[in-house]
């Protein structure tokens, strides 16, 4: 029989609540957070085990403790998991979620237990340097203008001496503070650049993925950080919708109301428009492309959009094949495509 556990998990305890197939509740138990503790739970469940929690902090823990446990594991998207009505409470949430993943309603986030996963936890730590420094930069730049100042200027965040140009004291005083934090962050950040230079030299794909122009060393390792198995992937189109690159046109009853974006991964798309924006500026067949768009008269902003969905096309094929790009790639598939065509005639 199969059994439907809905795990949820907090950093001090945890709760199971666990469904049969037609929707009884067999268990219901919360213990403190432990690797032991958790395996004690589900090795009582006799039968087909399928569990699932939700995407939080401690979810790849989880992930790599309880996967050889259960027959099935899947970490759901919170995003995607319908409300319920009434009073809050960890069993409630729980036996929620296993009646979701009962019922087929739930997606799916990736997760991996592979060497990847180091990779991962230093991109996520980088990202979240840029984050802090975009956050304290913007916060700097507010002080000033809340006196009037302009902050355009190229070298503005490396011009502490600009400090003397506010006249209230509090406002001298903060903006000296957080120039010394984002000098700090900045250092921090270039620390993360040392590391991924050793994961350039690792990581095959990594070097593979720096032959495309735009793509960097540092949105090399975003990116196969991120997608770590490009095969999950069934075609460029539902990369794209991964990346955000693509809107959904909504409908009803004939009527198109507007559209929306994909629910992906934001990190990709800032990834691919950047490396866009610098493809433009290189004398290569992407910028090419770019052109060409331009000149049937698209828009800057959907031809660099375009742009970014090649490259983050060829990305994919890169890490699917294990090859790197050059200038005619998009020919040698082609010839590539046809000599498979006539191999398979004359089988």
């Amino acid at each position: 029989m199969k059994y439907f556990i809905g795990l949820d998990a907090h950093s001090s305890t945890s709760t199971f609540a666990v469904l049969n197939e037609t929707g009884d509740c067999i268990l219901r138990k919360t213990v403190d957070t432990s690797e032991k503790n958790l395996w004690n739970v589900i090795e009582s469940i006799n039968g087909e085990r399928i569990l699932t929690f939700e995407e939080s902090t401690i979810s790849q823990w989880l992930y790599i403790s309880l996967k050889e446990k259960v027959d099935r594991l899947l970490v759901c998207n919170p995003t995607y998991v319908a409300k319920k009505s009434g009073a809050k409470t960890d069993f409630r949430d729980a036996i929620h979620l296993a009646n979701e993943l009962r019922c087929g309603h739930l997606k799916e986030v990736f997760h991996d237990n592979s060497h990847w996963a180091q990779l991962r936890t230093s991109v996520s730590g980088y990202l979240d340097i840029v984050q802090e420094i975009v956050r304290f930069k913007n916060r700097l730049k507010s002080v000033f203008r809340a006196e009037g100042l302009k902050t355009d200027e190229n070298n503005f965040y490396k011009n502490k001496d600009r400090c003397i140009e506010l006249k209230n004291d509090s406002a001298r005083f903060v903006a000296t503070n957080l120039f010394s934090q984002v000098e700090f962050l900045e250092n921090e950040k270039i620390k993360y650049l040392d590391w991924f230079k050793n994961n350039q030299k690792k990581y095959r794909p990594i070097r593979n993925l720096m032959t495309i122009p735009g793509i960097s060393i540092v949105r090399a390792n975003v990116i196969a950080a991120i997608v770590c198995q490009p095969e999950r992937f069934r075609n460029k189109h539902q990369f794209w919708g991964y990346c955000m690159l693509v809107r959904h046109i909504q409908i009803s009853a004939g009527k198109i109301y507007g559209n929306k974006r994909v629910h992906g991964r934001r990190e990709l798309r800032d990834v691919f428009i950047g490396a866009a924006e610098s493809a433009m500026r290189t004398e290569t067949t992407l910028r090419d492309y770019h052109d060409a768009l331009r000149a049937k008269g698209i828009s800057a902003k959907d031809a660099k959009v375009a742009l970014a969905r090649k490259i983050s096309s060829l990305s994919l094929h890169l890490l699917k094949n294990n090859d790197t790009y050059n200038d005619d790639y998009e020919e040698y598939l082609k010839e590539r495509k046809r000599l498979r065509l006539l191999v398979g005639q004359k089988r």
